[in-house]
């Protein structure tokens, strides 16, 4: 970033190399109790909660399918959320 910017958002990826998401499904990931697994082995909440964590903050989350280098393929999540900047008084008083 060049000198005197302020950066005005976040982002975070994160791989796995766990075989990807079925392309079929995945535009339904982050779905209320859409699960995947067997009955009574998930409810289906986990990326909907994480989701909505992240929406509330004015952020987004999103997911694909990628091949990595060594031709292994996983999904990449990435987060991206909004800075905030502390103003002075908050400066000041952290440091009080």
């Amino acid at each position: 970033m060049p000198s005197g910017c302020v950066a005005t958002r976040a982002v975070i990826t994160i791989t796995d190399d766990g075989g990807g998401i079925d392309p079929d499904i995945l535009p339904r990931i982050f779905d209320p109790f859409f699960t995947t697994k067997e009955v009574g082995k998930g409810s289906g909440l986990g990326l909907s909660i994480g989701y909505g964590i992240i929406d509330s903050m004015g952020g987004r989350i999103d997911a694909a399918n990628v091949t990595q280098d060594d031709g292994s393929r996983g999904v990449r999540f990435t987060i991206t959320v909004p800075v905030s900047h502390p103003s002075i008084q908050d400066v000041e008083r952290a440091h009080a």
